[in-house]
């Protein structure tokens, strides 16, 4: 009783509802373990969950995601480039977007993801990190976007435009003339652009690239946002610092209750701004 009462962050949708921000999706917790069995400490985690066909409680999720995800954007693609940030660092951002650009993907939707988050660059790991990205295309060493979007090879209609090389002056890159050209180039192109963007709280570059897209997706997971930036939430949106704010709750754990079942989404996070964040890793622990 006491644990449960002295317990200050967000724990459920229950928490949420005192906030007016369009609630879009709650994603329970995912667990990539198996029990008993200790290995070598294995890379962070890289989930794709999302399955054609599949219906377990995860996918299911994710599919009331995406029906909600289109009913907020039109068939024109003027409306159709999404951020996606958060307060804290692993909060899940990369593994959810990747997982949404799947299940559109997987409904012949023509989506790509970019790795908006040139300190860390999660997205980028899902297709091996290639040395080659938005960096190299905001500095002018590319000159065509096509020569950095790399296909999906599960999935004909995803594409990936990672970061490349980690640049020293990520934040100066950004304020490129060169980010709005292509932006504007793949809005065009795609029926969903999905930006991963760094926290809001840590660095501008998240305020740079929102200016140019339509929409911001704004992530709180459960068991790690304190409940009183949520009051910060609500002033973020009711001021429209950001452009059609929507939530998503991530991590959400059902003990016997709307799920039924208990997920654990975890993996080793170390974000690259000196902040102090550091989440362990079960893997680093002996699982996979």
């Amino acid at each position: 009783f006491m644990r449960e009462n002295m317990n200050t962050r967000v724990r459920g949708k229950k928490d949420l509802e005192g906030i007016s921000i369009p609630f879009i999706g709650e994603i329970p917790l995912y667990l990539r373990i198996k029990r008993g069995i200790f290995r070598k400490p294995l890379p962070e985690v890289k989930a794709v969950v999302v399955k054609e066909g599949c219906r377990d409680i995860i996918n299911e999720a994710f599919r009331v995601l995406r029906t909600n995800l289109e009913f907020m954007t039109d068939n024109e693609n003027r409306s159709n480039v999404i951020v996606i940030t958060s307060f804290n660092p692993g909060s899940g951002k990369s593994f959810l977007t990747m997982n949404m650009a799947v299940s559109l993907a997987i409904k012949n939707k023509k989506v790509l993801v970019i790795d908006g988050d040139m300190r860390h660059a999660s997205t980028s790991s899902y297709v091996g990190s290639p040395q080659t990205g938005l960096s190299d295309y905001l500095n002018g060493r590319i000159e065509k976007i096509s020569d950095i979007v790399i296909s999906d090879k599960n999935h004909g209609n995803l594409y990936i435009l990672p970061v490349g090389v980690i640049p020293p002056n990520p934040t100066e890159l950004l304020f490129s003339k060169r980010l709005e050209l292509l932006i504007d180039s793949v809005r065009a192109q795609y029926d969903y652009v999905f930006i991963d963007c760094p926290p809001i709280e840590l660095v501008a570059d998240t305020q740079i690239i929102e200016k140019l897209a339509d929409r911001t997706i704004f992530v709180v997971r459960a068991g790690l946002l304190e409940r009183s930036m949520l009051a910060e939430l609500e002033n973020i949106y009711n001021e429209k610092k950001y452009k059609n704010m929507s939530l998503i709750l991530n991590a959400t754990e059902g003990n016997g209750g709307h799920y039924g079942y208990r997920y654990g989404y975890r993996y080793g996070y170390h974000y690259g701004y000196g902040s102090g964040y550091h989440y362990g890793s079960d893997e680093k622990r002996g699982g996979k």
